[in-house]
């Protein structure tokens, strides 16, 4: 059985994933160039760069909701797994059209 610290770095690699591959990147390309800190030059390079970190996080904090219902309901202890595997499969349910563009 996989321990949550091994299910949190698959679940980080597959937000990574989906940052870098998602269809939904034309979508973030505009908001980035707007939300970017006036630190890092406005070249393409760092447009996409800063979306696939857009897309990426918004991956992670979205999935996480289920998991953080499932525990906020239930009682479960502490140290289950169970909300992690929710977590992993909200992020892969969220990755699916990112997975799809790599097969």
């Amino acid at each position: 059985m996989l321990d949550r610290q091994t299910l949190l770095l698959l679940l980080i690699g597959l937000c990574i994933v989906n940052g870098i591959f998602s269809p939904f990147l034309k979508v973030a390309i505009p908001i980035t160039a707007a939300l970017m800190p006036e630190l890092f030059p406005r070249t393409l390079e760092w447009v996409l760069f800063w979306s696939s970190i857009l897309l990426s996080s918004a991956t992670l904090l979205f999935s996480g909701v289920p998991a953080a219902l499932y525990e906020h309901l239930s009682s479960a202890r502490r140290d289950s797994t169970a909300s992690m595997w929710i977590w992993l499969g909200g992020a892969l349910l969220l990755s699916l059209p990112a997975v799809g563009r790599l097969a």
